[in-house]
């Protein structure tokens, strides 16, 4: 109902003389010169929302969705009042009964600057759009407006989207990484020979390419940054490259086939080979640390490195791959920590969900997860398709589980054969998946609450 705001003070004033009044003359009623409001909190709400059957079908369900822990910030200086972490994707706030506590005059719900409808506790306001409120100081001289916000997620925050680029002309994928804003990507041309693509990092379409030299071929699947260079093994040496195209001998004789390790913050780059083990801090010296375990995997590797989440000091590492040069049977998965002398080998004897053996399989780091995917493939004594899921491991590498999510999909014009394919993943979360053949492309993906601005 709207009312003249001069006739309300009137009223509101003339209720205030007469509980005056009615006390004793050594009370006497002091209107409060202040205007403001104190806390501000929401009840719970129910609503529909998005979901999928079991089958994958799009439906909805109805649920109540407690909002005891959402906080809202009240902003004196601007009178804004808002909620910092967004309300559930799709949640219905057009009834919305809210709770706060004001110091002064009860506060007045405002549609306009000169009409007003007085608010209760129990009324339910439409929040799809910011409403104002204003709250009037008791002696009437002062008035303060707020406006106020319920911010709701605007897409669904766990769901993975994937936008498509063309293909990489001339270049058969086989690693790709991240230096700075640029991306580049290593790949074999159609002559068989040695090639880098670069692109910026927000770009997925403007690849510019070069002939690389001095780099055997069979290195590009070991190549790896360290130190912002390009470090890669190959019989025995190992070859740096300052900007991926032009590359030379940087150590020699370590018996190298293989790169399976490297990391800025522990400042170590490890590679494997006949030798044994052996770790650098400059790229050029390295020292056998021990002699070659027996399985060790040396083909088809996958390296990551991270911080533990409890001590940032300490860096894990993460290597998946074959012990076959023919990469056959399954994959083996090892790792080791930087405060640690020996690299330990996960057992899958008694493992029911080990890493899958997929054609191709790599393994980056990913929503806090390791994630791997590949080409054909069996898991758990299935055959299964060609990139047709992800394989996610929560414990750093022990149990991996086919992720059943329907919000986080590989894009199904992957799984069309198992083409030469590289990943992944940028200082930005996004995960990139360049393959080639004939549904070959570019495919950025991310979910989306990683791209959330914080």
């Amino acid at each position: 109902m709207k009312k003249n705001l001069s006739i309300y003070f009137v009223l509101l004033l003339s209720a205030f003389f007469l509980l005056s009044c009615g006390s004793s003359e050594e009370e006497v009623y002091t209107p409060s010169p202040y205007a403001f409001i104190t806390s501000f909190s929401i009840d719970d709400i129910r609503s529909e929302y998005p979901a999928f059957t079991s089958e994958g079908v799009d439906t909805v369900v109805t649920k109540t969705v407690s909002m005891e822990t959402v906080a809202f910030t009240i902003n004196q200086a601007t009178g804004e009042i808002y909620n910092n972490d967004s309300l559930l994707y799709a949640t219905d706030v057009t009834k919305v009964v809210i709770n706060m506590s004001v110091q002064g005059v009860p506060a007045i719900y405002v549609d306009s600057t000169d009409s007003y409808s007085n608010f209760t506790s129990n009324d339910s306001i439409d929040f799809s759009k910011p409403r104002k409120f204003r709250v009037y100081a008791g002696d009437g001289e002062y008035h303060k407006d707020y406006t106020i916000s319920i911010n709701v997620h605007q897409v669904e925050p766990e769901m993975m989207v994937w936008t498509r680029y063309s293909a990489v002309e001339g270049v058969s994928p086989v690693r790709v990484l991240e230096r700075g804003d640029e991306m580049f990507l290593f790949g074999i041309d159609g002559n068989g020979a040695a090639v880098v693509a670069v692109t910026a990092a927000d770009d997925a379409e403007s690849w510019s390419g070069a002939a690389i030299t001095e780099l055997p071929v069979e290195a590009l699947g070991t190549v790896t940054l360290f130190g912002g260079k390009f470090y890669a093994v190959s019989a025995g040496d190992v070859y740096l490259s300052a900007d991926g195209i032009t590359w030379s001998v940087a150590a020699t004789g370590t018996g190298a086939v293989a790169v399976i390790g490297a990391s800025d913050e522990a400042g170590e780059l490890w590679v494997a080979g006949e030798q044994g083990l052996l770790c650098s801090n400059d790229g050029v010296s390295f020292n056998v640390t021990e002699s070659l375990p027996a399985d060790f995997p040396l083909y088809g590797v996958s390296v990551a490195s991270y911080p533990l989440n409890h001590n940032k000091g300490i860096i894990r590492y993460m290597l998946v791959g074959y012990t076959t040069e023919a990469k056959d049977g399954g994959v083996s998965v090892w790792s080791k920590l930087s405060s640690e002398d020996k690299w330990v080998c996960y057992d899958n004897a008694d493992n029911s969900y080990p890493c899958p053996a997929l054609e191709g399989v790599a393994v980056v780091r990913y929503n806090g997860y390791l994630y791997a995917l590949g080409g054909a493939g069996n898991v758990g004594g299935t055959e299964v398709g060609a990139f047709g899921s992800f394989y996610v491991s929560k414990d750093n590498g022990i149990v991996w589980k086919e992720n059943q999510s329907f919000y986080q999909r590989l894009p199904k014009e992957l799984a069309v054969g198992s083409a030469p394919f590289a990943v992944a993943v940028d200082s930005k979360n996004y995960m990139w998946i360049i393959k080639s053949g004939e549904n070959g492309g570019v495919w950025k993906g991310i979910i989306n609450r990683l791209g959330f601005n914080k």
